[in-house]
């Protein structure tokens, strides 16, 4: 889907993947966690490109599913980038309730990094960062 030019690399329409055609033949639970895998992974692009529109409708889709999955990467990836955006967007008077949001995100990957997870350390920090934007915050 990023082989070639986009004007909105945060939607996955392409050769490889068309989101929007997927999501339409699937029904039921193939469809609920088609969209959040697909959802995910739009979420982790609106922030890479800085999307913001886009990060508030992933947000929108993204809130609605329970902060728990049996694939631990599928959640760490999630999770990361939910939070990420979260944070990133609720300092805008309209997103200002995605900040519960982001400190879930941020409360998971505390405990894990507590508990010596040294994948989750570096995304706690990262969170914690995007929680409380500054200059010393990312040194």
């Amino acid at each position: 889907n990023l082989r070639k030019p986009s004007d909105i690399p945060s939607k996955l329409v392409g050769e490889a993947f068309n989101e929007e055609q997927v999501l339409s033949e699937l029904e039921g639970s193939a469809h609920f966690q088609t969209l959040r895998d697909s959802s995910s992974l739009r979420a982790q692009l609106a922030f890479v490109f800085w999307n913001e529109a886009d990060m508030i409708d992933l947000l929108k889709i993204l809130e609605t599913y329970p902060l728990q999955d049996q694939f631990v990467a599928r959640l760490h990836n999630r999770l990361a980038f939910t939070g990420l955006a979260a944070f990133a967007m609720c300092h805008r008077k309209d997103c200002a309730s995605y900040k519960a949001l982001g400190e879930k995100c941020l409360g998971h990957f505390k405990f894990l990094s507590k508990s010596g997870s040294v994948n989750a350390r570096p995304v706690y920090l990262f969170l914690k960062s995007m929680k409380s934007p500054s200059r010393d915050a990312f040194l």
